[in-house]
């Protein structure tokens, strides 16, 4: 089950529990000045539940910054989530970053492929994570 704790110490604000994403695929990409976007880099992803997700890569964000996430796992995937930057630390090498999707945030993002996907992907690995749980 998903600590009540978030990495940075501060008390969770998550709305779900989060689940393992081990063999989750993720490319991220910044969107920048003039809607230019950057080039694609792999993180590794931590956590995930339909509303966002934990990712450690080598770059760090700004918080608030706007990302575009590109997932692919077994069954699944999905491209071009657009999500924003709500923690960024130091972790290890890299950095370890929190991501909340926009497709619920904002009336104009919302999208039910964006929602549909990222529900079948949380649900993969929900019971995923149950099945090992209770193995």
């Amino acid at each position: 089950m998903a600590s009540k704790y978030n990495y940075s110490g501060q008390q969770d604000r998550r709305m779900k529990e989060r689940f393992p994403i081990p063999n989750l695929g993720i490319k991220m990409r910044q969107r920048s000045i003039f809607s230019i976007a950057s080039e694609w880099k792999i993180a590794n992803g931590v956590d995930f539940n339909r509303y966002g997700v934990a990712v450690v890569c080598n770059t760090p964000y700004k918080v608030g910054n706007r990302v575009y996430l590109n997932f692919q796992g077994p069954y699944i995937s999905l491209d071009n989530v657009a999500a924003q930057v709500v923690n960024c630390q130091r972790s290890g090498d890299g950095f370890r970053l929190g991501v909340v999707f926009l497709y619920w945030q904002q009336e104009e993002h919302y999208d039910l492929a964006f929602d549909n996907g990222l529900a079948r992907i949380e649900r993969i690995y929900h019971d995923q994570y149950y099945c090992e749980a209770s193995a």
